[in-house]
């Protein structure tokens, strides 16, 4: 790092991806692309796979600095933020980027000015100051590696690829998914849900949540649009869509064909051997189903409702999904939304 990125003394790390493995190697092997993409793709799956090596160390790191520092949120500025680029090299954080409001890129300018959003969206909406609610500085990093197919949290800073161009664009080119890594933060800082199993499959619900509802917020989507439940809409390459695939995943109808990554839609497919990214495909379904059903805007009230879970010290670092349903509903009822809770989560077939 350098030493312009200030680094609070034993700041926890935890590394969450968009991408899923399962998908990398899949698609590594699938001929239809060119031998460059699936070359780019294998690439990724290595890197991510050594990445995501490091997590539970961090996740550990991530729960002793919880409760190491105070609960009620620091009166704070404007968040601040720093850009760099990789320039396609693997070394963090990359070359410092002057005055990114600025600059004449647009990819610069898109992360700067999506992230302050994700920023505002935060204070405006959930009365929270950045991801740590102690106005921790957002640090990004475009351009990683050559042609990288994913994006992630590191427990730092964002780091974004530029994709292979056939399956993925630009990681950064939707919103949902600067939204869905910087959540990775949050979690992060609260409940330090461990990323496996059912608690890691709601790690990945929970950034797919807030990044939906984000992206939802950031474009005046009702809960009845659609095209407001799709998770990575903006990142699927000309393969991708050639094939069908108009997203990563969808809240709504998470197995649905049209996703590039499908997941189970109910308790009773859970896999316990899956990966969190399609497990948390039950979760997701139960917001989607709760949003729409209280009506209206996801932000005004839904998203409160989750908020008021996700942060609730009873959510411990090994949740299953029924403890998070339960706070759900805990937190629903205070709001008078408890029929609709307990509607959501029964349409997924969990046992309360």
């Amino acid at each position: 790092m350098l030493s312009s990125i200030p680094v609070r003394e034993n700041q926890p790390k935890s590394c969450c991806f968009i991408i899923p493995l399962n998908i990398l190697r899949n698609y590594a092997r699938d001929t239809s692309l060119s031998s460059q993409a699936r070359t780019k793709l294998q690439e990724t799956f290595a890197e991510t796979g050594r990445l995501r090596m490091i997590r539970e160390a961090n996740r550990i790191a991530s729960v002793t600095y919880r409760r190491s520092v105070v609960s009620a949120a620091e009166e704070a500025a404007v968040v601040q933020q720093e850009l760099f680029d990789c320039r396609q090299r693997q070394s963090l954080p990359g070359r410092p980027v002057h005055n990114p409001d600025s600059s004449p890129n647009p990819d610069v300018k898109t992360v700067y000015s999506v992230t302050a959003n994700v920023a505002e969206f935060y204070k405006s909406i959930l009365n929270r100051t950045s991801v740590d609610n102690q106005g921790l500085d957002l640090v990004s990093s475009v351009h990683y590696r050559v042609h990288f197919d994913n994006a992630f949290w590191n427990g730092q800073q964002m780091v974004y690829g530029d994709g292979d161009g056939e399956l993925f664009v630009e990681f950064y080119k939707s919103p949902d998914v600067i939204g869905h890594e910087l959540t990775h933060g949050v979690t992060q800082y609260e409940s330090g849900l461990q990323y496996e199993g059912e608690s890691g499959a709601l790690n990945e619900s929970i950034s797919d949540v807030f990044g939906a509802v984000f992206n939802q917020w950031l474009n005046k989507w009702p809960t009845n649009d659609a095209k407001g439940w799709l998770i990575g809409a903006g990142i699927m390459g000309p393969q991708a869509r050639a094939k069908g695939k108009t997203c990563l995943r969808d809240m709504v109808n998470p197995s649905a064909a049209h996703c590039l990554s499908p997941q189970p839609d109910s308790y009773k497919n859970f896999d316990p051997s899956a990966d969190v990214h399609e497990n948390s495909g039950i979760p997701n379904k139960a917001f989607a189903q709760f949003a729409q059903g209280v009506g209206g805007n996801a932000w005004d009230r839904a998203i409160k409702v989750w908020y008021r879970a996700c942060t609730d010290r009873r959510l411990s670092s090994t949740a299953m999904f029924v403890d998070f349903a339960r706070l759900t509903i805990d937190a629903a009822q205070k709001e008078g939304l408890e029929a609709p809770a307990q509607a959501a989560w029964q349409s997924v077939a969990l046992p309360l």
